[in-house]
């Protein structure tokens, strides 16, 4: 009996432990978490759900099921990052999935990748020609006319089957909306209202009609209606946000995020888009307070992310920035949006190369991204290279014709190409679709300056000044085309005819003392800019020139003074930090005039004055030798036809021995600069290192014949002496 009830005991142990095993076996933990996730996700608890999909993949890295539904749950979540990468693999895993593909499609909407959206949206179509949410992907990808066109052929096909449904009527609208048709467009968002009255999307489409309308009435109406219907947090409400921030209502809008953001905590896009106002309204730090709602609940928030990374851009933050913004990559190295801000903050850490790495990169991903074409074009024709920024410029206003900035770029490419002809056409298309911006027919002005036709010039300066009587530049081209002609009585006359229609204005006062400046009329130039000052006390040319008037004239505290002032204005004036450096050096303060070049690099490395500058510096007063070099090398690369510069990289090539490389620079420097005795003391003493005997003898002796007392002059006199 005892052996019975032992071995029945042993039974009993054999199967629990048999069952406890199952029920830790990899599989049967799976199942369990994809049945837990399966019914978090039907219940709508999509956070929840992920925890458990993500389980089933610490088990099954390639489970199709959960990867599928961790895609979906983030989707549903507003998380498109997150979702757009599960998707993929998703679909690389089954690539029949129709609800996979649907939801790639309107993300690759969302991405600004139309053409994929289209390939996803006709893949489905091909298997359900009447599937409306693929017919909804097709309208939005409609970029042009004619795919409009098409989409339509589509819709019309399955007009009868899908009549009855608000949203086939939206799309309709929107595809109108796409071929310019308001008529048909307004009728058919109406058509979406009647079929189902309740259907937040129609309100919310007729909402957008009506805004592109500017009926900002009838927009509101619609935009309540769908905010009646829906749940607090929806985007019905970031629409009526929208339109209070368009018409001017801005505590409207601030009143409308408040309440959502109080009833619907977890709804994040209405943090995030209080976050963007934030943002556009210079208030950083309630924008960081407003994201932090988002990224505690989803660190890897993508349009979090990037909000934040904005953030710390606007503050000029740039290596936190980059980190930010190559974050993001990490999570989605398609996301166009992310390398461009990634190529701002490589710009604003003074890095051009990479920036317009990441700007060809964001197009090759998004091919019709407007923005980043636009700042790629602006950095070619700024680097020289206006030949590939015409090729992406034409194709983009071929693409898209309604774009004043692109023909505003394609102007300035024409121009730098040597082609004035080709850049007033492409001025006068800007003023065409911009009649009421000055800045359009001053371009044109420019444009015939250049070619040398001064009547149609002036024409079109005055056309730029009855747009905006207190518009500077047209004003100074008419003053100094009159002073080019020798007319300085009529260059003062036209400065002051303006400033009589504008008395209060600081910056024709500062333009009336830039053509003192250029008549050598120094004490009524002072006049002019004091007066300036007094009128907009911020006004930082005006600040910059009265500290170069006091500089010149030997007042080295009040100029610094000055310019100091303008650089707490704007700190990242090149010129006012420049011109803080070389005050400090007249008054042999070596190391505030190198923390001041140093300032001016960091905004820009480019700048050719200031990097100039500190390479001397540098080179004669034991700085860093090989930075010195660098910077001189860039200076010259920027301004190679700048004497002084040319002098500066001579002469440290001169000191590192490289005697040859320093004497073509030199000469050429020197032929500018006869009169000045240190660069010809400079050449004489590189043809002496070459063994030039006469033409160091001839160099030397120019030097001290100019000056008897330089730097330098002693080591000229010994060497001659020597020869």
């Amino acid at each position: 009996m005892i052996e019975d009830s032992l071995r029945s005991i042993l039974v009993v142990a054999i199967g629990l432990s048999l069952v406890v095993g199952c029920a830790r076996s990899p599989e049967a933990q799976k199942a369990r978490h994809l049945e837990r996730g399966d019914q978090y996700f039907g219940q709508a608890k999509f956070r929840e759900a992920i925890i458990e999909y993500r389980n089933v993949l610490a088990i099954d890295q390639t489970n199709v099921r959960s990867i599928r539904q961790i895609g979906l749950a983030h989707y549903q979540l507003g998380q498109w990052g997150q979702s757009l990468s599960y998707l993929v693999k998703s679909k690389e895993l089954a690539s029949d999935d129709l609800e996979v593909r649907l939801k790639l499609g309107a993300l690759y909407l969302r991405g600004r990748r139309p053409d994929e959206a289209r390939t996803e949206a006709l893949y489905v179509l091909e298997t359900d020609p009447k599937s409306l949410d693929a017919l909804l992907v097709l309208a939005g990808a409609a970029s042009r006319p004619e795919d409009a066109d098409a989409a339509l052929k589509r819709f019309e096909s399955v007009r009868a089957a899908l009549d009855g449904q608000a949203k086939f009527h939206v799309a309709v609208g929107t595809l109108y909306l796409r071929k310019r048709d308001l008529v048909k467009a307004e009728r058919a968002f109406l058509d979406a209202v009647a079929r189902e009255p309740n259907s937040v999307d129609s309100h919310v489409a007729l909402g957008d009609f009506y805004v592109l309308k500017r009926n900002f009435a009838q927009a509101e109406h619609a935009f309540k209606r769908a905010m009646a219907i829906a749940p607090i947090g929806s985007p019905a409400s970031i629409k009526l946000v929208d339109l209070y921030l368009i018409s001017g209502r801005r505590d409207e809008a601030a009143r409308t995020l408040q309440e959502v953001t109080e009833k619907a905590p977890d709804y994040l896009p209405a943090w995030r888009r209080l976050a963007e106002i934030q943002i556009a309204e210079g208030r950083y730090d309630e924008a960081e307070r407003s994201l932090g709602p988002v990224l505690q609940r989803n660190p890897s928030d993508l349009d979090g992310l990037l909000l934040s990374g904005r953030v710390r851009l606007a503050k000029r933050q740039s290596p936190e920035a980059i980190q930010q913004f190559q974050k993001i990559l990490k999570l989605e190295p398609r996301l166009a949006v992310a390398r461009y801000h990634l190529a701002q903050a490589y710009l604003l850490s003074g890095n051009l190369h990479q920036a317009k790495a990441e700007l060809n990169e964001a197009i090759a991903t998004a091919p019709n991204f407007t923005e980043a074409t636009l700042l790629l074009a602006e950095l070619n024709v700024q680097t020289g290279a206006a030949g590939p920024a015409i090729v992406e410029l034409e194709k983009l206003v071929a693409r898209q014709p309604g774009t004043p900035q692109a023909y505003r770029l394609l102007g300035s490419a024409y121009l730098a190409k040597r082609e004035p002809a080709k850049a007033v056409a492409a001025y006068r298309n800007m003023v065409a679709l911009a009649p009421r911006d000055p800045s359009g027919p001053y371009l044109v002005g420019l444009a015939f300056r250049v070619q040398g036709e001064h009547a149609r010039a002036q024409k079109e300066f005055e056309a730029a000044l009855a747009l905006a009587p207190e518009y500077v530049e047209p004003l100074a081209q008419l003053a100094f085309m009159a002073l080019a002609e020798k007319q300085p009585e009529a260059a003062l006359a036209r400065v002051q005819k303006q400033i009589a229609l504008r008395p209060k204005s600081g910056a024709l006062q500062s333009l009336l003392g830039d053509v003192y400046l250029a008549l050598r009329r120094d004490k009524l130039a002072e006049g002019a800019f004091v007066k300036a000052l007094e009128l907009e006390p911020r006004l930082v040319g005006a600040l910059v020139q009265l500290g170069r008037l006091y500089g010149v004239s030997g007042r080295l505290d009040q100029a610094l003074a000055e310019l100091e002032a303008a650089v707490r204005v704007n700190p990242r004036n090149l010129v006012a930090l420049t011109l803080i450096g070389v005050v400090y050096e007249r008054k042999g303060n070596i190391p505030s005039a190198q923390n001041a070049y140093e300032k001016a690099i960091a905004v820009d490395p480019r700048f050719a004055p200031a990097a100039n500058n500190l390479a001397w510096l540098y080179s004669q007063h034991g700085g860093d030798q090989e930075k010195a070099l660098q910077l001189a090398r860039t200076a010259n690369e920027v301004a190679p036809d700048d004497p002084r510069i040319s002098d500066t990289l001579g002469w440290i090539l001169y000191q590192r021995g490289i005697y040859r490389n320093a004497l073509g620079l030199l000469e050429a420097s020197a032929a500018k600069l006869p009169a000045d005795p240190e660069v010809q003391y400079h050449l004489g003493m590189t043809y002496y290192k070459l063994e030039n005997r006469s033409a160091a003898r001839e160099a030397l002796g120019r030097a001290l014949r100019i000056r008897d007392q330089f730097p330098g002059s002693d080591d000229a006199r010994r060497t001659l002496a020597e020869l």
